[in-house]
């Protein structure tokens, strides 16, 4: 498998913590994870596609895993500069255009960006991981009640196993795969208890009298070669808006996953192939690095 690179490049003053394979490779895939996640998710598929010659970056979203948090969490905690931070983030290596592989918040990032008449051109294809352009109010309230209020606990074999039974909707994991995936998702305390792997502020902007989300007029803008990965119990991506998602772009590759919820892990080798041989039949053409970042 190709090798790892870990690198911290600043980008707007913050440090982010990117996971990088073949960094001289050709054509770019960004990899990004959900709400509370981080890129550990994306190291098989990242040393697969890495020796088959693409670029690989999966960052670490701010406050997120060895990136550095926000200062202004309720600013910065925020779609808007999500957005800024990849644009930037493909400044930094020169990336003109990417193919992007967005998990839940990370397939809502690529979306945005994909529709955004500033941002459309840097997009190549787009994969949403178990996501669309709404989320269901009770999905919403079940993330927010576990990423609002980390549990702490003394042993790591104790949040060994609690992480282990809340991401068992992931799909199908190795022993070997569930060690790597906790090991990073996983910090200490002060006081020597465990915790989860994120800054508890990254939902500071949230606001529970908020409009719900809602995409569709941005799903709508979406032009790139599109595949949408459905974990078929998933609580977030209901079947009802899959049939209106296919409805609205119906040349959507559509892949549907038994066994699995919110969200198909891709450290299970069929859900990485799907990934894998739709980003090989959408290559983008022509490969430019033009864009350099001036600092």
């Amino acid at each position: 498998m190709s090798e790892m690179l870990q690198q911290y490049p600043t980008i707007n003053g913050r440090e982010i913590h990117v996971r990088t394979w073949n960094p001289e490779g050709g054509e770019t895939v960004i990899f990004w994870h959900g709400l509370a996640r981080n890129s550990i998710d994306f190291v098989e598929i990242g040393a697969e596609l890495g020796k088959k010659g693409y670029r690989v970056l999966a960052p670490d979203t701010l406050g997120r895993g060895l990136s550095e948090w926000a200062e202004d969490p309720k600013a910065e905690y925020s779609y808007a500069n999500y957005m800024d931070l990849a644009i930037k983030l493909m400044d930094f290596y020169c990336c003109d255009k990417v193919h992007w592989v967005g998990t839940s918040m990370g397939g809502l990032i690529g979306m945005l960006l994909a529709a955004s008449d500033e941002y459309s051109d840097r997009i190549g294809s787009l994969v949403l991981n178990d996501i669309g352009p709404e989320v269901p109010q009770e999905a919403l309230e079940r993330i927010v009640n576990y990423v609002q209020s980390p549990l702490t606990f003394r042993r790591y074999n104790e949040i060994n196993q609690y992480l282990q039974t809340l991401y068992q909707p992931f799909g199908p994991h190795t022993s070997h795969q569930w060690q790597v995936m906790i090991a990073a998702s996983v910090r200490r305390l002060d006081n020597g208890d465990y915790t989860t792997h994120y800054d508890p502020q990254i939902l500071a902007s949230y606001e529970p009298s908020s409009t719900p989300i809602n995409l569709w007029h941005q799903f709508a803008k979406v032009q790139v070669p599109l595949m949408l990965m459905h974990g078929l119990h998933s609580d977030v991506l209901t079947k009802d808006i899959v049939k209106k998602m296919r409805e609205m772009q119906p040349d959507m590759a559509v892949n549907y996953y038994l066994g699995c919820g919110h969200a198909p892990n891709l450290f299970f080798k069929s859900y990485r192939q799907d990934v894998e041989n739709f980003i090989e039949a959408n290559p983008i053409s022509p490969i430019s690095h033009a864009r350099r970042n001036a600092g």
